[in-house]
């Protein structure tokens, strides 16, 4: 006999619940039928008991496996931001030896804007730096941009106050979904 899945246990104790209130009407007084109904009533709720306790054993290790993942994740974050860290250092490092260091040698020992080693030929030249925004009010309306966002946190207690007076909010869309809480 196959296993059947929650919807069949549910559509089955719907078929024995009418069936029961059909017999009630039929014939009220045949106490044997309406029991035996009752019974298999009894016999389909218990496996639905079982059933049930199974989706939650179920539903408690996904929620245990995502915890897990939950603190990978943390771990992972805390060691990427480690590495970036480490990869900030070594740009700095960097940064300060061609921007102060080898500017300085070539200067200083370099002939005519120029370095020599036995590996590698530095030479000096100069270029422009980063844009820098001095008063943002001067600067004309063609250089500037303007990002827009929505407020979805901030619209949704008059969004819903407005559906649930049968109004709207144009732009906006919201509807009841069913909740399971678990205690």
């Amino acid at each position: 006999m196959t296993k059947l899945t929650s919807r069949d246990l549910i559509g089955t104790l719907i078929d024995l619940e009418e069936e029961k209130e059909w017999l009630e009407i039929q014939n009220p007084d045949s106490t044997v039928t309406i029991g035996e109904v009752d019974k298999a009533i009894q016999e389909v709720r218990g496996k639905i008991g079982r059933k049930i306790d199974s989706i939650d054993y179920f539903v408690v290790e996904m929620n245990r496996q995502s915890s897990v993942i939950d603190s990978e994740i943390s771990v992972m974050n805390d060691e990427i931001k480690r590495l970036r860290a480490k990869k900030n250092a070594i740009k700095r490092s960097n940064d300060y030896l061609n921007k102060t260091i080898i500017p300085m040698i070539i200067e200083t020992a370099g002939n005519d804007g120029v370095f020599k080693t036995d590996t590698t030929r530095y030479s000096m030249y100069e270029t422009w730096g980063p844009l820098e925004v001095t008063d943002e009010g001067m600067i004309p309306d063609e250089y500037k941009r303007a990002k827009i966002e929505v407020d979805k946190k901030g619209a949704r207690k008059a969004v819903i106050e407005a559906t649930e007076n049968n109004l709207g909010i144009a732009g906006f869309s919201i509807e009841k979904v069913k909740r399971v809480r678990r205690s």
